[in-house]
């Protein structure tokens, strides 16, 4: 008999650890998400990315673990969209200006001085992404489910000589990309389509005397050792791009799963937010008092020059309504619909400020 029930006791034992260790491999390794990163792991919009994939995986219970791979290790920036989609990556930063063709309605928001406040606009493509239809059927058409806008920020310009007005920049040549091409070239400026990593070794090598770029890269980028000049012109931001997730992944992930996530990259655009403004302020700080002995002169356009350089763009709004019309897409209904979502986070930051400072 003590034998039996020792025997007993035993297995008894043996099937409540195997059903533990079913539980615990069920609980922490449900989702191994590889995330395909184009930027280093250091600056505002990573260290964002990371707080959000430790929260995304708190709130789980350890459900759902995000790995990201750095600096384009998965694959490169403008294939990431195919890699997502196909499942090469689980998840990914997929950019617009890469996809023109694919996402239209998206990339309205890359054209130069359409964008506002940091936040606002942010908040703004946040919302569209589940409230514009046409947004909604562009990223189901590409296989990918949108979980968090990101920005870059104003664009400004890095250079080594003073822009004080457009005027200042006839013939001279200036890194860009997407739509700030036609924008500096209607400008009188010589356009040179590079990517922003490319701008530090352009200006030192003097094949640029400047390019578009935003204040905390200029820090971050050490463009101050080429450059002696920051204009700051804002003339938009790019924010046709985010943090993309294969569709059919999510769609098989259960309801509780896509509460998280979709709970934490709301929150997450809060996060950002905050933190890309702050790291904009204390590089423009620490830009004029002087880093590692190099001081650089930060020159702001005033509000009749700004308003010329944005006339000059005016076209690419009337160029990206004739593309998007071509597709059967009611261009002037997306125009509609995110300048009222704009208006509507205008009005809330006028009179409750940001939600940090509340």
């Amino acid at each position: 008999m003590k034998l039996k029930f020792k025997l007993a006791k035993s297995l008894a034992l043996l099937v409540t650890l195997l059903s533990v260790c079913a539980f615990s491999a069920n609980a922490y390794a449900e989702y191994n998400l590889r995330y395909s990163e184009l930027g280093p792991p250091r600056g505002a919009r990573a260290e964002s990315l990371k707080w959000w994939a430790s929260e995304i995986e708190k709130r789980s219970n350890g459900e759902v673990k995000i790995e990201f791979f750095w600096s384009q290790a998965l694959s490169k920036g403008k294939e990431t969209l195919r890699a997502v989609a196909t499942g090469l990556a689980d998840t990914g930063t997929i950019m617009g200006p890469y996809n023109p063709a694919e996402m239209p309605v998206w990339n309205y928001g890359n054209i130069p001085f359409v964008a506002g406040d940091i936040w606002v606009t942010l908040r703004t493509w946040q919302d569209l992404q589940t409230t514009m239809p046409e947004l909604v059927a562009e990223m189901k058409a590409n296989d990918i489910h949108m979980l968090a806008n990101f920005t870059t920020g104003p664009s400004e310009i890095v250079s080594n000589f003073e822009i004080k007005s457009s005027a200042d920049l006839a013939g001279k040549k200036i890194r860009a990309t997407a739509g700030f091409i036609p924008l500096l070239k209607n400008l009188g400026a010589i356009p040179v389509n590079l990517g922003h990593s490319e701008i530090y070794q352009a200006m030192d090598r003097g094949t640029v005397d400047g390019g578009a770029t935003y204040m905390f890269a200029v820090r971050a980028y050490k463009f101050f050792e080429v450059g002696d000049y920051v204009t700051e012109v804002n003339m938009g931001q790019v924010l046709g791009y985010g943090a993309g997730m294969n569709l059919k992944q999510w769609n098989e992930m259960p309801e509780n799963i896509q509460k998280i996530m979709t709970e934490v990259s709301n929150e997450f655009v809060e996060h950002y937010s905050e933190a890309l403004i702050k790291d904009n302020a204390s590089a423009r700080e620490e830009l004029l008092k002087g880093i590692d002995g190099k001081v650089m002169k930060i020159n702001t356009l005033d509000e009749a020059e700004r308003a010329k350089w944005k006339a000059a763009s005016e076209e690419l709004v009337v160029d990206w309504k004739k593309r998007v019309d071509a597709k059967g897409i009611d261009s002037q209904k997306v125009i509609d619909q995110y300048n009222a979502t704009f208006a509507k986070y205008q009005k809330e930051l006028e009179e409750k400020g940001y939600p940090w400072t509340r």
